[in-house]
Formats: C-alpha cells, structure tokens, sequence
C-alpha cells in the first residue's frame, strides 16, 4: 500500500478527530466535499512514478483523491472486463489501444471524451488513432504515451569494447561478433512462458529498416500483403541474428531477458520506450541509451511507433464530474510534462520537454517513424497478425519453419477480416 494511500484511509473526518482530542464542538465541518476516483492500471512497474504525478494533481485539487489500483497486467483484462459487467468497475481505466478498445465501447461500457476533455484537440493523430472508436469515429481514452520501438544498448560496455552505434546492418553485426568474441551476451532475448509478444517487438524493431517506411501505407490499402518479400525479409533477418540472442533463448522469459541487461549481463536488448523508466528504477547505476535498427545503407534508421493506451472514462461511474477534472488533468501539457520526467518514455502531447538523455533519443528517432505494422494495422479482429507471429516465431528463429510459412500464415489469418482501405 502506498504511503498517499495509506494517509487517506487513516483520516477519519473532522468530527472523529476531534472527538479523539475531546473537542467535538471545536471544529467545523470541511468547505468541499471530498471525492475518491478510482484509476485501474496494469502498469504495476510504473506504481510509484504515478502515485508521485498524482500527488502533484491532489494538492491543487484537494477536494479530490485519486485511488490508484494496479494489476498485473496479465490479470487486468479480465479483471476490468469482469468488473465492467457486473457494473463494479473503477470510474477511470486504463484501455488498450486500436482493435483490443472496441470491445469496451461496442459494450457501451466507456463515455467518448470529446466534448469533456477539450484538451484532446491539442493531441496528434498519432496518438488519438489508438483510442478512436470505429463505430462512431469518437474518441474515448486520453493517450499518454505514443513510444518508439529500438535497441536499448549498454554505453559502458560498448565504450569498454570500443564500439560504436552502429550505422549500418553490417556494422551493427560486426559489433555482435565483437561481443561474443569478448564472452558478453549481444542481445538479451527470449520468448519462454508467453512470451513470445517480445520477440513480436523484435520484428516492430528491425522491420522498418528492411520493408521501409512507406510499407505500412502499401499495407493498409492493399498493394503489399505480409507475403511480400519485403516482410519476409524482415523476419528473416531477425532469425538471422539467433546467433547473438540469449543462450537457449526459447526458454528465457521476457522478464529473465530484461534482468540480463538491466545486471550488465548483456550489451543490448530490443525493446520500447517503456524500458527506460523500468530500467531505471531497477538499477540506478545501469548506463544505457537507444539507437534505432540500422539497416543495410546509413539512411535515417526508421522506428517503429504506436499509441500505447489511454485512460477512460467508465459509463458506470457515480463520480464523473471529478473523473473528467481528472481526465483533463492527465490531458495537459503539465501531466505530459510530469509523465516524462518521472517515467522517461515520449508522452503522447507533442509540447513536452525531454530531460533525460535517453528520452532524447527517443524523440530524435521519432522523427524518423512508421507505424508498428502488426499493432496498429491488424489487431482490430481475431485472429490477429500478433497471435500468428507470437505463436510462431521461436519455431521460424529455430529453423522449424521458414520465415515465407509464418509470412503466409499470418497472411491467410488476417485475410479472413481484414478490408484494404480504398
């Protein structure tokens, strides 16, 4: 239990503190009314950067106390679904982004934001796309964060070893032999224990720099199909760096991978910006920046890029009036300021200043950005792009399947919803 947490529960209002001390009579009653809202999250790595951004809200808004509540994330969908139907939701909730919201607002269990939370129009599309509704085009969360997807590479080691970021695929190899000649690990990765959505992030990782960032669009309209050789190619080369992951990789877990690089143990691990914080907290000491994927020329290096989550207003809530102050609250240009500064991964309002080294980077790379293609493209039905590949990329990496079966099988999954945009 958090101290803000545990402050609130042990105040017992103005008469009960006063009759403890004998003096009922002695004190008047509160000038507000106080107000708990409630905000789920399955953020549970990020609990005391946001209990810290909310102490911030609660003392210019002392009429309201936000009860934060955090759940692992692979409990929390169905925690909040659960919760949801029986009418016992929180009054704010973290959503997912794209297909994984539409569920909840076909429910009608979400009050769209547009005309409640005004600071929206102040965000990019970028990170709105995420919380729009197909129904109605309405949006119905306020986005907090739109990360890039790169190689988060320890800087001591690579000074230690005399290498630099690399500019180029056939430089970034180079740099992989160099490591293992020296008996370091290159890249921390597994994909054990369902976790196979981190080696999913190794394709948004290296993808863009082989299929370029114009395939998204080719994608979406029709014109190229994840049978493209261009696709193909993109996962051919993340099995060809099987040689630089983690030893018996397909039974490491994506939290033994992390623990790999955040102990010094490895020199890169391909990840999202919501790594920067985590690996902060869990080693203050660790010297780490990002680069983006280097592909076969020193061109701009392209990114992958999405809108992570919002948070949403739950129709059912007795306390909307202060769930949408909020809401607003986390709509500003102050929380998108806080929201860097304490967890260290690009907020989703564009007016943020960058503080720490490594965010920096991430907003440089985001100059050079394309969609992460099996995320925003084809999660919006089952079965989805990222249950193929999840399920079938430690076999490819493995050499069990070819790259081309688990292009076509994620081509014939999708083809059974998916509808080219004309």
């Amino acid at each position: 239990m958090t101290a803000r947490i545990e402050k609130r529960r042990r105040w017992k209002g103005p008469v009960a503190a006063a009759a403890m001390f004998g003096a009922v009579t002695a004190f008047a009653a509160p000038a507000f009314a106080q107000t708990t809202v409630t905000l789920w999250s399955w953020r549970t790595e990020d609990e005391a950067a946001m209990n810290r951004i909310f102490d911030a809200f609660e003392a210019k808004n002392p009429d309201i106390t936000v009860d934060l509540q955090f759940t692992a994330d692979a409990d929390y969908q169905n925690r909040l679904s659960t919760a949801l139907r029986g009418g016992a939701g929180p009054d704010i909730a973290q959503l997912k982004a794209y297909g994984e919201l539409q569920p909840l607002v076909e429910a009608g269990y979400l009050d769209a934001l547009d005309e409640s939370v005004p600071e929206l129009k102040e965000f990019p599309e970028t990170a709105l796309g995420g919380s729009r509704a197909v129904s109605d085009g309405l949006i119905y969360g306020v986005p907090y964060s739109t990360p890039v997807m790169g190689v988060f590479f320890n800087t001591d080691i690579f000074a230690a070893q005399g290498i630099e970021v690399p500019k180029t695929y056939e430089e970034f190899v180079a740099a992989c032999e160099k490591l293992k000649a020296a008996g370091i690990l290159p890249i921390a990765a597994g994909g054990a224990n369902g976790s196979g959505w981190a080696l999913e992030i190794n394709v948004g990782v290296v993808g863009p720099t082989v299929y370029g960032p114009g395939f998204y669009d080719e994608m979406m309209s029709g014109k190229a199909k994840f049978t493209d050789p261009r696709f193909v190619a993109a996962l051919e080369r993340v099995k060809a760096l099987a040689p630089y992951y983690s030893d018996g990789f397909a039974g490491v877990d994506y939290t033994t991978a992390t623990q790999q690089f955040i102990a010094g143990k490895a020199a890169m691990f391909f990840g999202g910006a919501w790594e920067n914080g985590s690996f902060k907290a869990q080693n203050p000491d660790l010297k780490f920046s990002i680069f983006a994927f280097p592909g076969d020329t020193a061109e701009p290096a392209y990114t992958s890029t999405f809108s992570d989550g919002s948070y949403g207003l739950v129709a059912d809530s007795e306390n909307k009036e202060a769930a949408v102050k909020v809401l607003r609250f986390m709509a500003s240009a102050e929380f998108a300021q806080l929201f860097a500064d304490e967890l260290g991964w690009p907020p989703a309002r564009t007016d943020a200043t960058a503080n720490d080294p490594v965010l920096k980077a991430m907003l440089e790379m985001q100059k050079h950005a394309t969609p992460y293609l099996t995320l925003v493209g084809y999660r919006w039905q089952t079965p989805t792009a990222s249950s193929v590949i999840q399920a079938g990329i430690i076999d490819m990496i493995e050499g069990k399947i070819t790259a081309e079966k688990l292009a076509a099988d994620t081509d014939a999954a999708v083809s059974t919803w998916f509808t080219p945009k004309q």
